[in-house]
């Protein structure tokens, strides 16, 4: 599956991701592979597969895809992006 980082946790080392289809999911900082995760920012493209957790569904195998950021995506921490 494709998405955007949504938002990102960094104090809970997690995020959310928001899917192509409109869904969002969850995600940890074990599941993110070929990125730093300090170095995540909302807006990012990923590709990332479904998993069961244990509060339901979630992001597993997240690889960020590019470096161009999306418009319009929610704000870093629950702050506004300047």
């Amino acid at each position: 599956m494709k998405g955007v980082i949504w938002h990102i946790y960094r104090n809970q080392e997690k995020g959310m991701i928001r899917g192509d289809d409109g869904e969002q999911v969850p995600f940890r900082k074990s599941e993110l592979h070929g990125a730093d995760f300090r170095s995540l920012s909302s807006g990012e493209r990923v590709s990332y597969r479904i998993q069961e957790g244990w509060f339901g569904k979630e992001a597993a195998e997240v690889h960020p895809l590019s470096t161009q950021r999306i418009a319009g995506t929610g704000p870093v921490d629950g702050t506004a992006e300047r």
